[in-house]
């Protein structure tokens, strides 16, 4: 199997080199300055150790799947590009939006989803620090895993992540959304890292947006596949001293995913009538971060 990837960021850089360990073909995509420097190689150190220089090419001709690991809100303008590229992708994006665009462009026959909790970090350096492993899953965008998504989960599970296979993509990526609400906006506005939330005021702020969360799939009518807090509180546990990918953005001065996870979860709070003032406070006040970092 040949996997493309695109977007060898942190959790990119970290699922290139456990797919390369099981023995699969991994080709990173990408073109320009970008395609110079990841011919220099990746390195990976923590939980994963890694530093190699893989295959790099524009496009992802001649690959089975496209692994499609860029932020959440540099999807759209790529959407032209990977409708020519005609490969499935699976959309490894934090929040609710990336599986429904992708799918609505794409046709959802050729999408899929991957969500984890794992945790990782780009250092000053320029490697990758892989910092709390977590559970992965995959799933379709409609229906039942293929024989091919089947054989893409295989290939994680031989680099040592134990993905397991879902029929319900849909509940899962509402679970770590929710997760993801109580955690990343949280963490980012008081600077701390994930295992930080588990006490105090931050705890009582995390669970408060959790719980909104909860209470918008429920009108919804998702069936969520687990209680989020307890999967919020796994992923402190696990990632206790990783800095979110939401704060290592604003400390770098990036565009942060707040509008896929808090911004998702607000606004289907207000077409449902579901009250989230904690969420829609922590969406204000990092948008405020954004444009004054």
């Amino acid at each position: 199997m040949t996997i493309a990837l695109l977007g060898a960021g942190a959790l990119g850089s970290v699922l290139a080199a456990r797919l390369v360990q099981g023995g699969a073909e991994v080709v990173l995509i990408a073109d320009g300055a970008r395609a110079k420097r990841l011919r220099r190689g990746l390195r990976v150190v923590g939980l994963t150790q890694f530093h190699e220089a893989l295959a790099v090419q524009s496009t992802p001709e001649g690959c089975d799947w496209l692994l499609l690991c860029t932020k959440s809100w540099q999807l759209e303008p790529l959407l032209p590009r990977l409708k020519a590229w005609c490969v499935p992708v699976v959309a490894c994006q934090n929040g609710l939006l990336a599986v429904d665009a992708l799918a609505d462009a794409l046709g959802a026959g050729n999408v899929a989803g991957f969500v984890t909790g794992l945790g990782a970090a780009r250092r000053p350096d320029g490697s990758v620090l892989h910092a709390g492993d977590g559970y992965a899953v995959l799933g379709a965008a409609v229906g039942a895993p293929t024989a091919a998504l089947q054989l893409l989960r295989d290939a994680l599970s031989a680099g040592g992540i134990e993905a397991t296979l879902t029929s319900d993509l849909p509940g899962e990526l509402w679970l770590k959304a929710i997760a993801n609400n109580a955690i990343n906006p949280v963490a980012a506005l008081a600077g701390v890292p994930n295992g930080a939330l588990r006490e105090g005021a931050l705890r009582e702020r995390a669970q408060a947006a959790c719980r909104e969360g909860t209470a918008v799939a429920t009108t919804l009518k998702i069936a969520l596949p687990g209680d989020a807090w307890a999967r919020a509180l796994e992923i402190m546990e696990r990632t206790a001293k990783n800095h979110c990918s939401m704060l290592q953005d604003l400390e770098a001065q990036r565009p942060t995913e707040i509008d896929a996870i808090t911004g998702a979860i607000v606004r289907r709070g207000r077409r449902t009538g579901v009250a989230t003032p904690v969420s829609e406070a922590l969406l204000r006040t990092v948008r405020e971060r954004e444009v004054h970092s």
